[in-house]
């Protein structure tokens, strides 16, 4: 990728669902945060990467850190915002002017790679923004409100997102400016470059990809992670 990247490591939900915070809670032996951090880190055009958590958990978080082996130079820690572009708003902020690219990563993704995050940085160079996603293999129909079926959705052309997505600072930079101006809610950095005029294009991440949400998906990523790291 022509041009220096910096990562935006997504820590700061509130883990509802799951029931406690997930950055720096152990899974594998390592915290949450951890396992997505060092495929990033591995990555050499990565120049930076920025954690965003939970206020209440940025001093317990920088405090793991600099007793962790991981390179102390690289990596800074900062608060999160309220909702995922707030958090994504302030990573670009704390990276800086100089990064070309942004490398957008939820933290509560602890299975992805080195290779998935070089597939999609190659991609985004060539449209400026690309994401990491799954075709839809399972039927979908649409429902009411009191889930009484509606009709049958074709699934042909239909993706799940997920991260790790990359889009050009400037343009990621102005998609969220134009979605705070507009009162818009975006789900995913794709969704502020389209904002921002550019249509970004899907990688199929071909590798378990699984986000932490329910502690059903805690048991199943556990397991991967032992038998794979």
């Amino acid at each position: 990728m022509s041009g220096p990247a910096g990562a935006i490591l997504l820590a700061a939900g509130q883990g509802k669902r799951l029931g406690h915070d997930k950055s720096i809670t152990e899974i594998a032996g390592q915290p949450v945060l951890a396992h997505p951090l060092r495929p990033l880190l591995d990555c050499p055009s990565i120049e930076q990467v920025v954690v965003t958590v939970r206020a209440d958990v940025l001093e317990p978080a920088r405090k793991w850190f600099q007793s962790s082996d991981f390179p102390q130079s690289r990596v800074r820690f900062i608060a999160g915002g309220k909702e995922r572009q707030d958090s994504v708003w302030e990573g670009l902020e704390a990276l800086g002017s100089s990064v070309e690219w942004a490398v957008v990563h939820d933290a509560a993704r602890v299975l992805t790679t080195r290779s998935l995050i070089e597939k999609v940085m190659t991609a985004a160079r060539k449209s400026g923004a690309a994401a990491a996603a799954s075709k839809m293999s399972d039927t979908v129909r649409a429902t009411d409100a009191s889930g009484k079926i509606l009709r049958l959705v074709d699934r042909e052309g239909l993706w799940q997102m997920e991260t790790p997505q990359v889009v050009k600072a400037e343009i990621l930079r102005k998609g969220l400016a134009l979605a705070r101006e507009r009162k818009i809610i975006v789900t995913d950095c794709l969704a502020a470059a389209e904002l921002a005029g550019v249509s970004g294009v899907l990688v199929e991440s071909g590798e378990p990809n699984l986000k932490i949400t329910v502690p059903a998906d805690w048991a199943l990523s556990e397991l991967w992670l032992k038998q794979w790291r």
